[in-house]
């Protein structure tokens, strides 16, 4: 059975029957089944219904896309879910178009749920760069193709997504109007804060919002398990969107990172009873309650809204377990949402 945790979103049939969400800032396209992946080059990969794995005997093999056209955009972030037995290991490599040339190809490194995962610096170029989980191109482009390599008999690709986006736009969703239909309504997230770990714990947002969710889906992993299993060897640290994701489909969810237009859009997941992780960052005086007095990038679960619309989050920042539970203005909260990252949000459910 397919597994569809996006409710009453804006949803489309794009490219092959993959799965898309168009909003006015990005466009998030899903692969996971086998008719997902037709017109796709494969080579030692053998696809079945909901997964494409390496079979018996084989260990390694690529599955090439054809030509994906997608609305113009100048920053392209993918996430997978991936099944690594042993020292198997998966590598994500985008490509795109711009006007009659197509760049190099850009590798998003090697993820493996063992340990050595990485991802790939060094990739600047005329047409574009990788940082460290984001291809930002140099003019904008209208189509991509990816390339995923899979490595180690068994390992198995269960999900495979892609956020384009143009930073011009990034915005271009602030203060929609809400429904209203979430408002009041909180999902019951185990509360943890990052700050109670020594050597490390003040770094690791992304990872200890995952394991909120995680905990709230029934899987409980310690926040240091998480960071073990999210740190990226050529960062150096836990915040690659991507591994975070990852990490939570290796567990047998369904994750994939995504951009929000607006709180009203990210209404409709908590609404319905899934919890996101956030990315933003601000200054000093920006968003009054916080934590933290300013923060040039934070990961913090959003759990719903009250009565009044403001958005109620897990802030891992917080001193201790029990004063996690935050709400901020909404006003405030959205335009930094917006602003740093496009609306970035992870997407764990089942």
């Amino acid at each position: 059975m397919r597994h569809i945790l996006l409710f009453s979103l804006l949803l489309t049939l794009g490219g092959a029957g993959a799965l898309t969400m168009t909003y006015p800032n990005s466009t998030t396209t899903i692969h996971e089944r086998a008719a997902d992946w037709a017109g796709a080059e494969v080579k030692g990969v053998q696809l079945h219904a909901e997964a494409a794995t390496l079979p018996p005997g084989v260990t390694s093999g690529t599955l090439t896309s054809a030509p994906l056209s997608v609305p113009a955009f100048d920053e392209l972030v993918p996430s997978w879910n991936a099944l690594t037995p042993g020292a198997g290991s998966v590598t994500v490599e985008v490509r795109a178009q711009m006007g009659a040339g197509w760049s190099r190809w850009y590798s998003f490194g090697t993820w493996s749920s063992a340990e050595g995962r990485s991802s790939a610096s060094g990739q600047k170029d005329s047409a574009g760069q990788v940082l460290t989980d984001t291809l930002r191109l140099s003019k904008k482009a209208t189509s991509y193709q990816y390339r995923v390599t899979l490595r180690g008999e068994g390992t198995t690709l269960r999900l495979l997504a892609f956020n384009t986006s143009e930073r011009a736009r990034q915005s271009a969703g602030l203060g929609t109007a809400s429904d209203r239909a979430a408002w009041g309504k909180v999902v019951d997230v185990p509360g943890r804060s990052q700050m109670i770990y020594p050597n490390g714990g003040e770094v690791w947002c992304s990872p200890t919002s995952v394991s909120m969710i995680l905990a709230a889906h029934g899987i409980n992993v310690t926040v240091p398990q998480a960071a073990k299993s999210t740190y990226d060897r050529a960062y150096e640290g836990n915040g690659n969107w991507p591994f975070n994701t990852a990490y939570a489909g290796a567990l047998g969810l369904r994750a994939y990172v995504t951009r929000l237009p607006s709180l009203a859009a990210a209404e409709k997941f908590t609404g319905a009873g899934l919890p996101l992780a956030v990315s933003l960052g601000w200054k000093k005086g920006e968003l009054p309650g916080t934590a933290l007095a300013s923060s040039s990038g934070h990961l913090m679960v959003l759990i719903g809204f009250d009565n009044s619309g403001n958005p109620v989050l897990n802030d891992p920042a917080a001193p201790s377990d029990e004063t996690v539970r935050r709400t901020y203005p909404r006003a405030a909260f959205e335009k930094l949402w917006l602003s740093h990252s496009g609306g970035l949000s992870y997407v764990i459910g089942e």
